[in-house]
């Protein structure tokens, strides 16, 4: 999931994303069984079952429009049956939080529209033409079906790596490539050329640290000094066991000298110790041995 973040992120020209993940019953990419038992979850929410998954995005969402303001924009890209969801969810939201949102949905198991009810600011369903999840979705089928490629809401892609499971990836070869075009009309749209060019040469210069790094701080100083190691095994145990016994006591004494110092002193300047004179601290101890005497004569008389 974090690289996916990452990934979209870059894409998105370095903004933050927020997953608000839908656990799968796949076990892996290639697992059929797990994906049929995705397609009997979307078929029952199909038919508008309310589930926890749906609670969750809504608080997810109304969270995201919170934190962007009033006159922010939320994009917000549903893959798989993660747009059944996202249409459940939508229905919880009112018309004019429903006007901030841009919604992207890959290979969706219903297709999101704009409608005077749903008035989203943005909405396009992107589906591989080879996308096992049209079967749950007639209104996509029959504008396949009818021959057009695209339009402001539906854009087919032709698959390219030719398996319906792995066109099917949002970070697959076909979805990717769609998700890579909606991160550029995303910089294009939303941030300005200033902030991209700055963006740009700041990556770069990392990528130049980094190179650096690599090549002069590992390969002149680090690489010598590990092969120096153990070239000279005898002699840096020589020096660990000198260091041990001749150099290590010494600062250790001085650091307990200077602790106890510190302790002495702040105690002082607190009030938390206080000094008695020493003649003062004597005639204290010595009328505690009188009283203490009295005290023994009087018990005796009794």
């Amino acid at each position: 999931m974090n690289d996916g973040k990452t990934k979209i992120s870059k894409l998105f020209g370095g903004k933050r994303v927020d997953f608000c993940h839908n656990p799968t019953a796949m076990a892996h990419d290639d697992d059929y069984f797990g994906f049929v038992g995705d397609l009997s979850q979307a078929g029952t929410q199909k038919l508008g079952r309310i589930t926890t998954e749906v609670n969750a995005l809504v608080a997810h969402l109304k969270a995201a429009l919170s934190a962007v303001g009033k006159r922010g924009v939320v994009v917000h890209i549903a893959h798989s049956q993660g747009a059944l969801v996202t249409a459940l969810a939508v229905r919880q939201l009112t018309l004019v939080e429903m006007n901030r949102l841009e919604i992207i949905a890959f290979g969706g198991a219903t297709a999101l529209v704009i409608t005077p009810t749903t008035p989203f600011r943005r909405c396009v369903n992107y589906y591989a033409a080879n996308d096992p999840l049209l079967l749950l979705v007639p209104a996509a089928q029959e504008a396949l079906r009818s021959g057009f490629v695209g339009s402001d809401e539906y854009c087919f892609l032709a698959p390219r790596e030719g398996d319906p499971m792995a066109d099917h990836g949002l970070l697959g070869l076909t979805y990717g490539r769609a998700l890579e075009w909606e991160g550029l009309r995303f910089q294009r749209k939303y941030q300005s050329p200033v902030y991209r060019a700055t963006r740009t040469l700041i990556v770069w210069w990392m990528a130049v640290l980094q190179l650096l790094y690599t090549r002069v701080v590992q390969g002149l100083l680090v690489r010598p000094l590990l092969w120096w190691c153990r070239t000279n095994y005898q002699s840096v145990v020589m020096l660990r066991e000198l260091f041990k016994s001749r150099i290590l006591p010494p600062i250790l004494i001085a650091a307990l000298v200077v602790a106890d110092f510190v302790v002495a002193t702040w105690g002082r300047l607190t009030g938390q110790q206080e000094y008695l004179p020493a003649n003062n601290l004597l005639l204290v101890k010595k009328k505690q041995r009188q009283q203490n005497s009295r005290k023994i004569e009087t018990v005796a008389k009794r």
